[in-house]
């Protein structure tokens, strides 16, 4: 009826659908919290998935290797690759008795540390790694074992499959593959870039292992205590050879030692002594301070600022350019550098990189050291690399600028193609390096560099012996010798260059350590193996193979 009052039966109904409405509505927050909770953990693992990169074990354990391309020399030969190697590891928790494990570890890898074992594994971790480097001898006596709570892991390594050949330019990276030298650190973007191709460098594994045998040879026939070489193609800037001595391995970690690891061709610098004089005549030449006929008076006293300067090779006679080259006199390149002036020789060992690092994609150079003040004496002395420290391929890219059509072109080990310009400038005229590649050949058949001679490749060149810097002055005891040498005098496309620091007389070179006998002959050993591999300009069929004083009388005796 209507208006009639509510039974409790009624009031009953209602609470019930109250009850009912409002489980639902629990039901549906609960739904929608479990639902929110879900899609957070859903998008956290999308993004771990995606954007954090696996943990892999480096120098800790979590450590994260980035890949690495290969590097390889402009032939496509392989220098340096990333391989699957092995890392021993334990889980702490599954190794029962300690000490048993340890004496099992040792007794299969007796340069582990008992002591260092035990502590690694006394450890609360999950794992902990143990040894790296693992051959795979080594991995299946491990498996063989049957030791508990000890496991392997693969992990990458880079190999250096030519082993101590090109190390020095070449660098090595750490056991978590972060470079730490050479080319691998210095192209590491290149190397380290997603999908990136091979990196070619200007290197060419043959020359570079020709190289690096001449020199080590040289290194110890005459008791040296280190050496450099250098082999540039001086039309590009590339450099085919790069050796130090002593070497190390980058494979075998226990090489790698600051005395080896240095790169004496760019990270060492030395008074490097006569091979300047080409550089001081160049600059005479070109400049006008003097021309191919004049006759300096080397016979004479000659004394700047209170020091006397002397010849090691006396000449009772006056000199031209030709014989001052080829007999190695203080005196000539003395008296053209003073003419010239201070202005004029340091601006034209400015043009030369002289006062700076090499541009060079190598890192850890040292800088050139020289005069502040820059005086007479100065001049006098750098004129014939004295009281001026350069590194080798300072020199060597030097020598390039004047004997390439003089243009100072910058060193690489880029391999030269469309992307890559190198630094250039002109530093003399064609004309003078002409000239100096006739005198430079003179040196070579008539003067101290005689023992670099190749036969058929008209090598051209310059020795150079130094004292080295000591307390006070020189130690006239303990030398620095080097040869610089080109090829082919037909068309100058190659330098090489040998550094020797404190070469002993040895039998068979009459009681001398200086550069005639020993980097004279190491560069021409060099010459004579690498000209064999590459390419060389054609040779015209009237070459210029006269010496200076050759082609004069012949033009005499035409007149």
């Amino acid at each position: 009826m209507n208006g009639a009052p509510l039974t409790s039966h009624h009031k009953i109904e209602d609470s019930d659908h109250k009850m009912i409405a409002e489980g639902r509505i629990r039901i549906w927050i609960g739904l929608a919290v479990f639902s929110f909770a879900l899609l957070l953990i859903v998008l956290r693992l999308a993004e771990v998935a995606l954007l954090t990169k696996p943990p892999r074990p480096g120098g800790g354990d979590d450590a994260v290797f980035e890949l690495r391309a290969d590097i390889q020399d402009r032939n496509g030969r392989l220098l340096a690759t990333t391989i699957n190697n092995y890392a021993l590891y334990a889980r702490p928790n599954k190794i029962l008795n300690k000490r048993e494990a340890v004496a099992g570890l040792v007794a299969l890898f007796p340069d582990l540390n008992p002591d260092d074992i035990l502590r690694r594994i006394s450890v609360r971790r999950d794992e902990v790694r143990l040894m790296r480097g693992l051959i795979p001898q080594q991995r299946r006596r491990l498996l063989d074992s049957g030791l508990p709570g000890v496991f392997t892991k693969k992990e990458p390594m880079r190999s250096y499959p030519n082993g101590a050949v090109a190390s020095h330019v070449l660098g090595f990276v750490d056991v978590d593959l972060k470079p730490q030298s050479g080319v691998e650190y210095s192209f590491n973007d290149d190397i380290t870039a997603k999908d990136a191709p091979p990196k070619t460098v200007s290197l060419d594994l043959r020359v570079q292992k020709a190289l690096e045998d001449e020199l080590a040879q040289a290194v110890s026939r005459f008791n040296a205590d280190a050496g450099a070489g250098i082999v540039l193609n001086i039309k590009t800037g590339e450099v085919l050879g790069m050796a130090s001595a002593p070497e190390y391995d980058p494979n075998i970690r226990a090489t790698i030692l600051p005395h080896k690891e240095k790169n004496r061709a760019v990270n060492a610098t030395y008074d490097l002594g006569s091979v300047f004089k080409p550089l001081t005549v160049a600059m005479a030449l070109d400049r006008g301070v003097t021309t191919l006929d004049e006759a300096f008076p080397v016979h004479k006293a000659f004394t700047v600022q209170r020091k006397i300067i002397n010849d090691d090779h006396y000449s009772p006679v006056p000199l031209d350019a030709a014989h001052i080259l080829s007999e190695s006199s203080n005196r000539g390149t003395a008296l053209m550098a003073l003419r010239g002036g201070a202005d004029m020789q340091q601006d034209f060992f400015k043009s030369l990189g002289f006062f700076e690092k090499t541009p060079i994609e190598l890192r850890g150079q040292e800088r050139p050291q020289y005069h502040k003040d820059w005086q007479d004496i100065s001049v006098v002395t750098t004129s014939y690399g004295h009281g001026i420290s350069v590194t080798p391929l300072h020199l060597a890219s030097a020598i390039g600028g004047i004997l390439n059509g003089g243009v100072y072109i910058a060193p690489t080990l880029s391999k030269a193609d469309s992307a890559h310009r190198p630094i250039m400038r002109r530093v003399i005229s064609e004309q003078t390096s002409r000239d100096m590649a006739d005198l430079m050949r003179f040196v070579v058949t008539d003067g101290t560099g005689r023992n670099a001679e190749v036969p058929g490749l008209g090598v051209m060149g310059k020795t150079g012996t130094a004292d080295k810097p000591a307390v006070g002055g020189y130690d006239t005891r303990r030398l620095v010798t080097s040869f610089v040498g080109a090829f082919p005098q037909w068309d100058p496309n190659y330098v090489v260059m040998i550094t020797l620091d404190e070469p002993k007389a040895v039998e068979g070179t009459k009681g001398f350590a200086t550069a005639g006998w020993n980097a004279a002959p190491t560069a021409g050993r060099v010459i004579a193996r690498i000209a064999p591999m590459i390419d060389l300009p054609e040779k015209p069929v009237r070459a210029a193979e006269q010496t200076p004083r050759q082609m004069a009388a012949q033009q005499e005796a035409l007149r």
